[in-house]
């Protein structure tokens, strides 16, 4: 069994979308959430925040090519390295604008690949608070990424949701103290079912709130606050029909803290009333 300490967390840095317009939607996150916009050499989309980075190329909508988790410095991740390689998969080389050399990647069992690497610049604030904080797929088999994700790479279950007859319908899991940077649905399909972006507090939730109303962007979920996590948020569809959220107050956790079970209902997932229902 492989796990990551817990004095050297892993925490959430960026993704890799791919969409049949990438221009278009890095359009979108350069507008909406302030992503200055370049290109690289092999015409990849890199949007770098002060505490968002992002990148994009061509693709099939929604697809992500890759989930990336920032390590403090190059003699962990070579360790981390080292014991990943001598288990089933091993790793490969990844190349990505916002890590230095020696990134690398692994394939969880449905495929998603999750990159790990150390950031070639120091996160600050940005002007309007919302750092990338979290990733949730849907997934039509959840048992083999309990055991990837938990066994292998070394993350905490922070909660679970069950079913009436006691089947596992969600889990949210941790790499540093906050309560989730991965979570998984039972749904129809292993796909994308959105980011989030972690901001100060209420008011924040507010003023994003507003700044998409501007754009005549309507939530499709929310405002309200999650049971798991028990943070606030909302959720819009960027230009793709990705889903992303805005959320606050994320709970934070100890390593010690044993994982909690929750009923499958509208309630778990939004404890101020309708819920966005996977299965």
């Amino acid at each position: 069994m492989i796990r990551l300490q817990t004095t050297t967390p892993a925490t959430l840095h960026h993704i890799h979308l791919t969409s049949a317009d990438p221009q278009r939607l890095s359009g979108f996150y350069a507008r909406m959430l302030d992503y200055t916009v370049t290109r690289s050499a092999d015409g990849v989309h890199v949007l770098s925040g002060g505490e968002r980075n992002l990148l994009i190329s061509a693709g099939p909508n929604g697809s992500p090519a890759f989930v990336a988790f920032a390590l403090q410095d190059a003699a962990t991740l070579a360790r981390l390295r080292d014991r990943l390689e001598t288990s089933p998969g091993g790793v490969e080389p990844l190349a990505t604008p916002f890590f230095a050399a020696g990134a690398f990647a692994l394939r969880d069992p449905q495929g998603r690949r999750i990159a790990f690497g150390v950031p070639v610049a120091t996160a600050r604030p940005d002007p309007r608070p919302g750092r990338l904080q979290h990733v949730v797929f849907q997934s039509n088999s959840l048992a083999p990424l309990v055991e990837f994700y938990v066994d292998r790479l070394g993350f905490s279950i922070s909660d679970e949701v069950r079913n009436d007859d006691g089947s596992l319908a969600v889990f949210f899991i941790r790499s540093d103290h906050e309560h989730h940077s991965l979570a998984f649905f039972l749904g129809s399909k292993n796909e994308l079912d959105h980011h989030a972006y972690e901001t100060s507090g209420w008011s924040d939730i507010r003023d994003w709130g507003d700044r998409f109303a501007r754009e005549r962007i309507s939530m499709f979920f929310g405002p309200g606050r999650h049971g798991p996590g028990n943070n606030l948020f909302f959720m819009v569809n960027d230009a793709d029909g990705n889903k992303l959220e805005l959320s606050a107050e994320l709970e934070s956790m100890t390593p010690e803290q044993p994982p909690r079970t929750w009923p499958n209902t509208e309630y778990t997932l939004n404890t101020w009333g309708q819920a966005w229902m996977r299965s």
